[in-house]
């Protein structure tokens, strides 16, 4: 068991305050999006929100050429990291017990600056897992996953809410979790039933951040532009504040004076390629950040099928074939090996028409094949 002094304690919460962090985001807060935010600029970075029992006892590799960090279960990845962002990188879990939570931080406390329990996720396959937004109505299960991990792991641990309809419950229920000894709250400004397109009432924050100080509280909800992190902290009162849907519009929120949206698409292309990222989840987040779905631009990366067509795309193909193709492994860009292989079928029967050797069954029926797929 982990007894914290309150010098540690302190210290450790000294880290979320006076801080603009990358939200955790389902499909999109992979490692290039948090290497990336974090070269521009972000002070912290949250992971996307995995399942206590996918990542509890996994595998743990590294790719000597690549740095990267691989949590592996039945084959599958479940989780990926750097120690590039080793100290600024916050683990966040789906949770509905202490002991699997327990088992999960422990995998993975020793390479993660952080771990925080997701309480506010609305997803279906979340709450009725007694996940996620299902914890803020079930206190005594949620504080005792906190208790748990805060008394066990040697990482700050965090835990991240919405708010009720009901202020006194909110606010009762921000209470208690600061009770367990967490290094910080994050709220989110929105019920577990609005949507994003409805405005965040980050008015609710401001008796939060009254009622639990000096602990950091942290604002999540409609940060979608540099100049709203001033405005956020100075009208609540939020120690720090961090963002979602700013960063997929382009990553360089973090900074004052960001790129163009064009430039921070193609360093998140290059950040994927270098980190091994599945190029089907590298494709879906940059077309999130392409926001003009009737454009050339976003059209043509609609199309492409691997890395190589994508980079063509967007005129990086020297980066492709110098650096990029080098580090992405053939599961996690499988169209380049099929693409690879009929090139590599009409490579030999041409070869054997040249002799005069008829093709063989197979390499006849690659083109017609190909022509009904």
């Amino acid at each position: 068991m982990t007894v914290l002094d309150s010098e540690k304690h302190q210290a450790w919460q000294d880290r979320y305050r006076n801080g603009y962090f990358l939200a955790p985001m389902v499909r999109v807060g992979t490692l290039p999006m948090r290497l990336l935010s974090l070269h521009y600029g972000a002070d912290l970075v949250w992971t996307c929100e995995i399942i206590d029992k996918s990542i509890a006892n996994c595998t743990r590799t590294v790719n000597d050429k690549t740095g990267v960090i691989s949590f592996t279960k039945d084959g599958r990845e479940i989780f990926t990291t750097h120690a590039d962002e080793k100290s600024r990188v916050v683990f966040q879990m789906g949770s509905a017990s202490p002991e699997t939570a327990l088992e999960a931080a422990r995998t993975v406390e020793h390479d993660v600056a952080g771990i925080d329990l997701n309480c506010g996720c609305p997803m279906k396959f979340s709450v009725q897992g007694g996940m996620g937004a299902a914890l803020m109505e079930d206190p005594d299960r949620l504080c005792a996953i906190l208790e748990t991990l805060v008394q066990n792991v040697s990482v700050p641990v965090t835990c991240k809410i919405r708010v009720f309809d009901d202020e006194e419950k909110t606010v009762a229920l921000a209470r208690r979790i600061a009770s367990t000894g967490i290094s910080a709250l994050t709220v989110h400004c929105r019920t577990r039933h609005m949507r994003p397109r409805e405005k965040a009432m980050w008015h609710r924050l401001n008796r939060i951040v009254d009622e639990l100080s000096p602990l950091p509280v942290i604002l999540n909800g409609d940060i979608c532009h540099y100049d709203d992190v001033q405005r956020a902290r100075e009208s609540t009162g939020a120690t720090s504040v961090m963002t979602a849907r700013g960063a997929i519009a382009n990553p360089s929120i973090f900074r004052k004076e960001g790129v163009s949206v064009l430039e921070a698409t193609i360093e998140f292309v290059k950040a994927a390629m270098r980190a091994s990222n599945s190029y089907a989840n590298t494709k879906y987040t940059v077309l999130l950040m392409y926001t003009d779905t009737k454009s050339p631009e976003y059209k043509t990366l609609q199309a492409s099928k691997c890395y190589e067509t994508m980079c063509a795309a967007m005129g990086i193909t020297e980066f492709y074939h110098a650096e990029g193709k080098l580090c992405v492994t053939d599961r996690n860009d499988p169209m380049r090996v099929k693409q690879n292989a009929a090139l590599g079928k009409r490579s030999a029967t041409k070869n054997e028409k040249s002799v005069g050797v008829q093709p063989t069954s197979d390499a006849a029926e690659t083109p017609t094949k190909r022509a009904k797929a």
